[in-house]
């Protein structure tokens, strides 16, 4: 891959030089997490992808086996009462964190449109007020599980 011509998958920006020897970095104009990673579809090709997509994607599999035990009868009520309050924390912290880097830099992205200024701004405030209540809700469940 040329590092020069590499794209941030959150802003869709040019990005300078990786210039660091960790699998992880920053996107310069977004401020958004990167992990650079192998390709699974190319050979010797290296793929940028966003941590805050990736973490919201593994947490799927997590809530989505936790309701089918439950539904099943694997799970006692409290243990997944446990796992969706667990679920909004990292989701809420998640949003708090893409809010917070939206408002620094002033880009967004909803679905696959890239906000820039205002609109941007807005969106982030959203993204960071849902992240601290969904913070909120998921701290006060995991405390009154406990």
């Amino acid at each position: 891959m040329n590092e020069r011509q590499a794209k941030c998958p959150f802003c869709r920006q040019f990005m300078t030089g990786w210039r660091s020897r960790y699998p992880a970095k920053a996107c310069d104009q977004c401020d958004r997490p990167l992990f650079l990673m192998p390709s699974i579809f190319k050979r010797d090709h290296l793929a940028i992808l966003s941590a805050l997509d990736i973490a919201k994607v593994l947490m799927l599999p997590i809530v989505t086996g936790a309701t089918i035990s439950f539904g099943l009868g694997g799970l006692t009520p409290s243990e997944f009462a446990a796992v969706v309050a667990s679920a909004l924390l990292m989701w809420g912290l998640i949003d708090v964190w893409d809010g917070t880097a939206g408002l620094k830099t002033g880009i967004d992205r909803v679905k696959k449109q890239v906000q820039k200024g205002g609109k941007a701004r807005k969106t982030s405030v959203a993204k960071t007020i849902f992240g601290f209540s969904s913070v909120l809700l998921g701290a006060l469940g995991l405390l009154l599980i406990i």
